[in-house]
């Protein structure tokens, strides 16, 4: 433990020495910058500090930022890449699957196909690239890098024991695969913003809801839904980008450190997440250690055998199959799919 400490110290003072070097002589400027939900761990920890701290730090006060959360501006999120092609922001923290009607762009988070953290990552690694390249091209936007969020995982407002009970249930989604999958499960997906499925799970608009399990506590999930079915769907990756707008017309010692300074935080994102994913269904189900709220008393569903392989063969058989429906004409949206993520899991994405 305390190598591995003086290890991660060594490497973030090396980087801090880095970006340090980078600073020097920067021109002052300043940034419009949209986050993710303010009640959130990705703003709360990783990307309001990046901003109001990291950044002013490292540039030696020559770069700042306003940054603004979606639930600051009243945003649902799905509005973001439209809002930064339109040059309303410089740099903006967004969803992958909320950009609709985008196969390339689903690619990198389709629902099933990652199992757990160490996986994610390599498919977002493997994937970058394909995804980077289609941001430029069809968004005007240049990508600084990709996050997860907590695992995605059901939780319903009437008692389940398993997958099976998926059936005839309406879910809400966060994306199209979402909804593929809970169809193949035979439940029917709803498309409802994050900060209004506490009143439609109330209301019964909805029976149930896929989300991440820090999110779940922190939205108050936990208070109008009785089970969680512990079976990661997905990890719901995050992206920051920057409007080719802003980023074309800054000068290369701001690319550079900008580069430096979101490849030196990238890490410490993914790690704050993995870090309080089990703390999150504790939170909820109040059975172990929980330091950021009341602890709930939600009934924890942990999956069976024939759940796993009831997620396996939904993915493999109908979500996969209708991404690579949703590809189109576009021969290579499959094929750098298949090259890339579907070496890492083992799949071979075809309509």
């Amino acid at each position: 433990m305390f190598n591995r400490l003086v290890a991660s110290l060594a490497i973030l003072g090396a980087a801090l020495t880095a970006a340090s070097a980078l600073a020097q002589d920067l021109p002052k400027q300043a940034f419009k910058v949209v986050g993710t939900w303010s009640n959130l761990t990705n703003w709360q920890q990783n990307e309001q500090p990046f901003w109001a701290k990291v950044v002013p730090e490292a540039s030696k006060g020559q770069i700042t930022a306003n940054a603004q959360s979606l639930s600051e501006l009243g945003l649902k999120g799905t509005e973001i890449i439209r809002m930064v092609k339109l040059g309303l922001f410089d740099f903006a923290h967004g969803i992958a699957i909320y950009v609709a009607e985008d196969a390339a762009v689903e690619g990198v988070d389709i629902a099933g196909v990652a199992k757990n953290f160490d996986q994610a990552r390599k498919t977002v690694d493997a994937y970058a690239p394909i995804l980077s390249a289609a941001f430029e091209k069809k968004y005007g936007a240049h990508v600084m890098n990709y996050y997860p969020w907590p695992s995605q995982m059901f939780y319903c407002n009437a008692p389940i024991k398993g997958l099976a009970d998926i059936k005839g249930k309406k879910v809400r989604v966060q994306g199209t695969s979402q909804g593929d999958l809970v169809e193949a499960l035979g439940g029917t997906g709803v498309t409802i913003p994050f900060a209004e499925v506490v009143p439609a799970l109330q209301r019964g608009t909805v029976d149930c809801g896929i989300t991440g399990t820090m999110p779940a506590f922190k939205a108050g999930w936990h208070e109008v839904t009785s089970h969680v079915l512990a079976l990661p769907v997905g990890f719901t990756v995050s992206f920051t980008i920057v409007s080719l707008n802003t980023w074309n017309r800054l000068d290369a010692k701001t690319k550079a450190f900008m580069e430096a300074t979101f490849k030196d935080q990238t890490d410490k994102w993914w790690q704050t997440i993995i870090d309080e994913d089990t703390m999150g269904l504790n939170c909820t189900t109040g059975a172990g250690q929980c330091t950021v709220g009341k602890p709930g008393k939600m009934t924890r569903v942990e999956p069976s055998a024939a759940d796993s392989a009831t997620l396996e063969t939904a993915m493999r058989d109908v979500v996969l199959k209708r991404w690579a429906k949703r590809c189109g004409s576009d021969a290579s949206c499959i094929k750098n799919w298949n090259d890339t993520v579907g070496k890492v899991v083992n799949l071979t994405a075809a309509p």
